[in-house]
C-alpha cells in the first residue's frame, strides 16, 4: 500500500464552511405601493423583463429560470391582493369567508385590517387549481375552462410547471412536468433554458390571465352588487363601495375608460334601473 502524502486527510473532500449569521432585518422593508392588484402586477413584470434582455438570457441559462418564478410571483400576488380587497369591500365575500379558520397568530402579525390575509397562509396560487378552488369558496366565481378566462388559467398552469422545474430540480423536467408540458417521453431529463422569445412568452401569458380574471371578476362583482341590491341606483348611496370596487380593479396603467368612478357609475346606471323597474313575482 502507497503512503500518503504529509497533512493529507482523507475526508477532505471540499473547502469548510463560512461562518455567518442569519439575520435579513435589513433586507425587510415596509411596502410602499399603493397601487391596485392589477397595476403592482404590470409594475412587477416591468421590473422583472428589465432584466431579461437577450445577451444576458444567452449567456445563462439559470437567468430566464429566475425570471420565470419572478414572473409567476407577480401573478400569485395579484391573486392575493384581489382576493384580500374583496374580502375587504365585498359583503358577499366576508359572508362566504366568516366561516374560514385562520390561525391566532394572524391576528397579531396582519392586524385587523388584512387579517384576511391569514387564510392564504401555507396556499400557493402557482397553479390553476387553488385559484379556481379559492374563488369558488371566496367569491362564488367560476368560469368555464374554454373560455378565454378558462383558456388564460391552462397556460398558466404551462408556466407554472416551468416554474417547478426551476425551483426544485434546477430546470431538470420531472415526468409530470413533461407530460403537462407535452414534452415526448424521448426527451428524457430535459432541463428549461428560457431564452428571450420564451421569457416575453411567458409574461405575456401571466399577463393575459391576470386581464382576463380581472375584467371577468369585476363584471361578475357588478352584476351581483345590483342583483343582491347592494347597489341601489342612488349614487349618494352608492358612492363609498362601488368607489372601492374601482379602486380595486380600475388600472391607471390601462387607462381603460374613465377613471372616475361617478362616470363608470352614470353608464352603469340604467343596468341599475333595470333591476328596480322589475316587477315584483
Amino acid at each position: 500500500m502507497s503512503s500518503a502524502r504529509p497533512g493529507f486527510r482523507w475526508d477532505a473532500i471540499n473547502e469548510s464552511p463560512d461562518t455567518v449569521d442569519d439575520d435579513f432585518s435589513a433586507c425587510c422593508v415596509q411596502s410602499t405601493s399603493s397601487a391596485c392588484p392589477i397595476d403592482a402586477f404590470y409594475e412587477n413584470t416591468g421590473e422583472v423583463l428589465k432584466l431579461g434582455l437577450p445577451q444576458n438570457l444567452a449567456s445563462s441559462p439559470t437567468l430566464g429560470r429566475l425570471l420565470t418564478l419572478g414572473l409567476v410571483t407577480g401573478a400569485e400576488a395579484y391573486f392575493r391582493s384581489i382576493f384580500l380587497g374583496m374580502l375587504r369591500i365585498c359583503p358577499l365575500a366576508r359572508e362566504r369567508a366568516a366561516d374560514q379558520m385562520i390561525p391566532l397568530g394572524a391576528l397579531e402579525y396582519y392586524g385587523a385590517d388584512k387579517i384576511g390575509m391569514g387564510i392564504f397562509e401555507g396556499i400557493s396560487f402557482a397553479g390553476g387549481l387553488e385559484v379556481k378552488k379559492r374563488s369558488g369558496t371566496l367569491l362564488n366565481f367560476s368560469w368555464p375552462a374554454t373560455g378565454s378566462l378558462g383558456v388564460a388559467l391552462s397556460n398558466f398552469d404551462a408556466v407554472c410547471h416551468i416554474r417547478h422545474a426551476s425551483v426544485h430540480s434546477q430546470g431538470m423536467l420531472s415526468r409530470g412536468n413533461a407530460r403537462a408540458l407535452r414534452v415526448p417521453p424521448t426527451a428524457a431529463a430535459s432541463q428549461v433554458v428560457i431564452d428571450f422569445p420564451h421569457l416575453q412568452k411567458i409574461a405575456l401569458i401571466c399577463t393575459s390571465l391576470v386581464r382576463a380574471y380581472n375584467s371577468d371578476l369585476f363584471k361578475v362583482t357588478v352584476d351581483k352588487w345590483i342583483s343582491e341590491k347592494i347597489l341601489t341606483g342612488s349614487w349618494a348611496d352608492d358612492r363609498k363601495s362601488f368607489t372601492e370596487l374601482c379602486a380595486l380593479f380600475v388600472s391607471r396603467v390601462d387607462a381603460v375608460g374613465p377613471r372616475a368612478a361617478n362616470y363608470r357609475y352614470k353608464a352603469l346606471a340604467p343596468k341599475i334601473g333595470k333591476r328596480i323597474s322589475r316587477p315584483k313575482a
